[in-house]
């Protein structure tokens, strides 16, 4: 029934473009889809081939005149048939307009595929694995390569890896989310061997995950260079039970040797000593991403600013990672302040910084703003540490 009405729609629009016909309505048709939106020939010219196709995805699927336009400037004439079909199977599937132009946009494509065939199974699997509601819709428009894949030889396998981690069906949707290539990659040949090395060395499923999720990239570099990140994590003795040593690796597996060389040296010439830097690293491994100027700023804010020794910085690592500007030099101003009228008790400590904005702007800001009203401005950053 479906397609004898689009092959008529189709027919009828052919004839009329051939005779120079120019329609100002169209008769309104009842469709298993729900009753079409009048034609609108402001939008849509009879003559032009696109606004012809435009015409029959309005009438034949039920959707606006502007996504309509949209999506026939993807759409040949003679393939008309098999995009209304594809088409309609994705607003069974869920997408509304908006993905469905966005999906087309990305994938043209996919107008082409054999609907029952090919697109049909695809969306099936991804339904099965989690991806139910709005998520769907959602994550094949925004990337639609994951439709490109074969289920058999791709899709299929690399869920059912990811599944061996026992990973609930939110989190793989999470992984999907942030990491389509887990989907699409050979990771049987390129990911599953590094896997099996981290298990070996003890490290645990949901630590590997998160390596998996948040630090893909580390399983996707070359082996060798793979495998020396993992040696120097494994001698600064990271334990492998803990998130740290995902991020560790995440963090070596891109960064050169040259690289890290330059980041120890940089704080060795700070007058830390190499012992210093690796229990920095092991506590916060992303200070390694931070420049060397910021890093130099910071340390010597915290030296002679604030009277820490390197030891009493690498204890509280993660401020390497902090905003001079946003962060510790209007807490230190206002914490001075305070300390300079005797309202709290001198010293700086960690988790001065460490604190959330909202507890640190109640317990030192709101607490004390009569007593100390400038106090107000200088969180702000108005006022700099002395």
């Amino acid at each position: 029934m479906f397609r004898r009405l689009c092959a008529a729609v189709h027919n009828r629009l052919q004839v009329t473009a051939t005779l120079g016909h120019r329609r100002t309505a169209a008769p309104s048709c009842p469709h298993f889809l729900g009753f079409v939106k009048p034609y609108s020939a402001s939008s849509v010219g009879a003559d032009d081939p696109s606004s012809l196709t435009a015409s029959s995805l309005m009438r034949s699927c039920g959707i606006s005149d502007r996504a309509a336009l949209s999506i026939s400037k993807k759409v040949q004439l003679d393939t008309l048939d098999r995009a209304l079909s594809v088409l309609t199977l994705l607003k069974d599937y869920g997408f509304d307009e908006a993905h469905l132009v966005r999906l087309v946009d990305r994938l043209p494509r996919v107008l082409v595929m054999d609907a029952e065939k090919t697109l049909k199974p695809k969306l099936e699997h991804f339904r099965r694995i989690g991806l139910v509601g709005t998520a769907l819709s959602e994550i094949l428009s925004a990337k639609p390569v994951l439709l490109g894949y074969s289920v058999e030889k791709r899709l299929l396998p690399n869920a059912e890896l990811l599944k061996s981690f026992s990973i609930t069906n939110a989190k793989l949707v999470n992984a999907i989310k942030s990491s389509p290539w887990l989907m699409t990659l050979d990771t049987r040949t390129k990911v599953l061997p590094k896997v099996d090395a981290l298990r070996s060395y003890g490290v645990p499923d949901d630590v590997i995950l998160v390596l998996l999720i948040r630090y893909g990239y580390a399983l996707l570099t070359d082996t060798n260079r793979f495998n020396e990140a993992f040696d120097k994590i494994k001698k600064m003795g990271i334990c492998p039970k803990k998130t740290t040593f995902a991020r560790a690796l995440g963090m070596l597996a891109l960064l050169p040797e040259k690289k890290w060389v330059e980041k120890v040296e940089n704080f060795m010439g700070l007058g830390w000593s190499q012992d210093n830097v690796l229990e920095a690293f092991s506590k916060q491994p992303h200070i390694v991403r931070v420049s060397t100027e910021k890093t130099r700023k910071i340390v010597e804010f915290l030296e002679e600013k604030l009277g820490w020794t390197p030891e009493h910085t690498v204890k509280y690592a993660v401020v390497l990672s902090m905003s001079l500007e946003k962060r510790l030099l209007p807490r230190c101003a206002v914490l001075s302040i305070l300390m300079h009228k005797g309202l709290i008790k001198p010293g700086f400590t960690g988790n001065h910084f460490l604190m959330s904005s909202k507890n640190f702007q109640m317990e030192f800001v709101t607490k004390y703003q009569e007593k100390a009203p400038e106090i107000v401005e200088v969180i702000k950053g108005v006022k700099s540490c002395r």
